[in-house]
């Protein structure tokens, strides 16, 4: 694939998951990779500037931070693009949904631009696996596919297995929300975080049930959501990784140590 960003300026504002406030994006085209901008500072979106992956992705450079950058980067693998700048005025993305489909669809919209010099997969010589107690997750050598499992024991989430092959992503992936679990939400919100979140923006389980009125968008949901997250850890490198990818039980921890893993790899 070539190398390509976003056709013009483009502006996005709505409400941080954990902080409540109102927060806007400020996306233009650029051909330096993909770059986020807080308090004037330039900090790169690569595996190594990751500094918080609890609860979801903050990258930061130890002076200025952006948390919750998950859903707009899949957003971009969605799209191909490998080269923006984006400027976050406040502490996090906005949530929009809970998905990376407003993102994906306003992106679509605005459109992008090949920078006409190729973006050359990633190849991986071995395998890269990375554990942490019974969780893991892996890269083997082979062309791309995403194999994904989670195992909760709420009845209503259960133990769900899903398969990603590269194609329909805005279709498939994409419009997959959040979820959280009602008594995680009361414990992360007594603890000053989930201020902005609710039934509008993430998918909520108390046990056997969804609260959610609608009900959930794909009876899978759940685990298309942990495909969406790992996607989007996994663009901090940059370019697309031509591996067969597995994940068990995993999280935002364990899916930047993977990419940190492979990008160390990649520098020989």
């Amino acid at each position: 694939m070539d190398r390509s960003t976003v056709r013009t300026d483009l502006f996005i504002e709505g409400t941080g998951l954990h902080t409540g406030k109102t927060v806007s994006v400020h996306i233009r085209p650029s051909s330096g990779g993909i770059t986020f901008i807080a308090g004037g500072r330039r900090i790169p979106a690569t595996p190594a500037n990751v500094v918080d992956t609890r609860l979801n992705t903050t990258i930061g450079d130890g002076t200025a931070s952006v948390s919750t950058i998950e859903h707009l980067m899949a957003a971009l693998y969605g799209l191909g693009i490998t080269d923006c700048d984006i400027e976050v005025c406040g502490p996090e993305l906005p949530a929009m949904d809970g998905s990376a489909l407003p993102f994906f669809l306003r992106i679509r919209e605005a459109g992008t631009e090949a920078l006409g010099s190729p973006s050359p997969p990633i190849v991986l010589g071995e395998t890269v696996r990375v554990e942490e107690g019974d969780s893991w997750v892996e890269a083997v050598p082979g062309p791309f596919s995403l194999h994904y499992e989670i195992d909760f024991a709420d009845p209503a989430i259960g133990r769900l297995q899903y398969d990603f092959h590269g194609t329909d992503f805005a279709g498939l992936i994409a419009p997959a929300r959040t979820f959280g679990r009602m008594q995680d939400v009361q414990m992360m919100r007594s603890a000053g975080l989930a201020l902005g979140g609710g039934l509008h923006n993430a998918v909520v389980v108390d046990h056997d049930r969804v609260v959610n009125p609608e009900g959930l968008r794909f009876p899978d949901e759940y685990v298309r959501h942990k495909v969406l997250d790992f996607l989007g850890d996994l663009w901090t490198l940059q370019s697309p990784l031509q591996a067969c990818l597995r994940a068990f039980r995993a999280n935002h921890t364990l899916h930047n140590r993977l990419a940190r893993a492979i990008f160390q790899a990649m520098q020989g």
